[in-house]
């Protein structure tokens, strides 16, 4: 069996969820004896495969002409869609990134922040578009394209029962036959890692940590803002590509804060096992891969609400809202005041991932789902 593994071209320079996804998936498949290959081109050239494996329906104009390309050679096309309705998180982050541009005073920002506590909040441009809490905050065709992509997709691979529950509802594509892929981390890797190397490094020890881009999606200014009383040691590692963005962070978020732009990967995993809570109030998280990262590496951990992780993490884990500083600030509180309490809820969350998720357990899935597509190929023929 050959495969063709297909990811945007911008995923090379962002190299996000969706990238690990592949690069995981594709290595485990070589050990099982499948040949993959990779593909990052608008048009890839399939000849020689027996299938495609495309990633992502969030990036639509690259998105919609890899498929088409692929079904105009002939390949029947496998899609890992990643798929989030985009309403709540564009809302959210338009608003926040207005806000915080606009504010002159502690006082506006703390009125606009109650707005977006309550979902009252909301943007009307010259343009005449309007980003508000119950609208969809999108282009009219944009689901419309989405929808006209997955017409050309064979099987879907979502990463959870919720993000396959919000695709039918939002797009009504129930009639396409699917398997659950879910995300997953390697225990190899991030299980029990050594403090040491970070703590000398860095002379810090039992913090506040958040992995991550620094960008309005991931939500590290409102983090950084609900924090800023609390005399708590606060690090974000990630780099950054709006330079704005990381400011606010510095301005309104506490004393404390420590930034670091990048580390070795070495380095990270002392990072995970040196923080004592891993706090994630993202608007776009579908899993939250370094939320698993950092729960093996036995933090405490505090998820969104905004996406799916409740079915990743179920009880074992804080989530909060991430348009609320209030909730975000006493979700952590909890989480940091609970951590000696919680090391059996640890425990079973670690457990909890190295049973159910592996990268060896989403390639096994993934591959049926090949060999089903396939099959179902050779019987029309």
């Amino acid at each position: 069996m050959k495969i063709l593994m297909v990811n945007t071209p911008a995923s090379q320079q962002f190299r996000g969820g969706d990238t690990t996804q592949l690069k995981q998936t594709a290595a485990v498949l070589r050990q099982m004896g499948v040949e993959v290959e990779e593909s990052y081109e608008l048009e890839p050239d399939g000849r020689g495969f027996d299938l495609a494996h495309i990633f992502n329906l969030r990036t639509l104009d690259a998105t919609e002409r890899q498929v088409q390309s692929l079904k105009h050679q002939g390949l029947p096309v496998v899609m890992s869609p990643i798929y989030l309705n985009i309403s709540f998180p564009l809302w959210g982050t338009r608003v926040i990134e207005n806000l915080f541009n606009q504010a002159t005073s502690v006082a506006q920002l703390a009125q606009g922040l109650t707005g977006l506590k309550n979902h009252t909040l909301r943007i009307n441009r010259q343009d005449g578009q309007v980003f508000a809490a119950d609208t969809k905050n999108r282009q009219p065709d944009y689901d419309l394209r989405q929808r006209r992509i997955l017409d050309n997709i064979d099987y879907l691979l979502p990463n959870s029962i919720l993000e396959m529950d919000q695709l039918a509802r939002t797009l009504r594509v129930g009639n396409i036959p699917f398997s659950v892929v879910p995300y997953a981390a390697d225990p190899a890797i991030f299980l029990d890692p050594d403090p040491t190397s970070f703590i000398q490094e860095y002379g810090l020890q039992d913090f506040v940590l958040q992995v991550g881009r620094l960008e309005l999606s991931k939500n590290q200014v409102m983090l950084a803002y609900a924090l800023k009383e609390l005399e708590l040691p606060v690090v974000f590692i990630g780099g950054n590509m709006q330079p704005n963005y990381i400011e606010w962070c510095k301005r309104y978020g506490p004393k404390q804060l420590k930034i670091i732009s990048h580390l070795p990967p070495e380095m990270l995993r002392s990072a995970y096992a040196a923080a004592r809570i891993h706090v994630l109030p993202s608007w776009i998280e579908t899993c939250g891969l370094v939320t698993m990262e950092a729960a093996l590496a036995n933090c405490s951990v505090v998820a969104s609400i905004a996406g799916y992780e409740r079915e990743y993490y179920r009880d074992l884990a804080y989530y909060c809202d991430p348009a609320d500083v209030d909730d975000i600030r006493q979700t952590v509180i909890m989480a940091w005041e609970q951590y000696q309490h919680d090391l059996p809820r640890r425990q079973k969350l670690k457990e909890l991932i190295l049973q159910d998720y592996t990268w060896e357990r989403a390639a096994a899935i993934t591959l049926q789902a090949y060999q089903q597509v396939l099959g179902a190929k050779e019987t029309e023929n």
